[in-house]
């Protein structure tokens, strides 16, 4: 029994980590596509902006508002790809593979 659960353990390992580097390969091509759709000035970067201030570090207003305005520029730009619904559906995947790693590891 013991075997089956560790069989059942590594399979969720493996799957989230498959899955976290498929969400990373997915928003990388994104924003590379967009770059090069966009003026130089334009061009996005991989993380957000430094924070300017003390403040901004210590309570940041919106860590996701850099990942959404790029996605929401993607889609402005392509508007048919299927980039963005297969990095949600990743997203989605990663999120429950990881829950059934933690579900797998309590008991241990």
């Amino acid at each position: 029994m013991e075997s089956i659960t560790n069989l059942v353990y590594w399979f969720f390992a493996g799957a989230t980590v498959v899955g976290l580097g498929l969400i990373v390969f997915l928003w990388e091509s994104m924003r590379r596509e967009l770059n090069l759709a966009l003026s130089s000035e334009q061009k996005v970067s991989i993380y957000p902006a430094v924070p300017k201030s003390i403040r901004e570090l210590m309570f940041p207003s919106n860590e996701l508002g850099h990942f959404i305005n790029v996605l929401d520029r993607y889609e402005d730009i392509y508007p048919y790809s299927a980039l963005p619904k297969k990095l949600a559906l990743g997203l989605v995947a990663w999120i429950l593979c990881f829950m059934g790693l933690l579900a797998s590891g309590v008991g241990r």
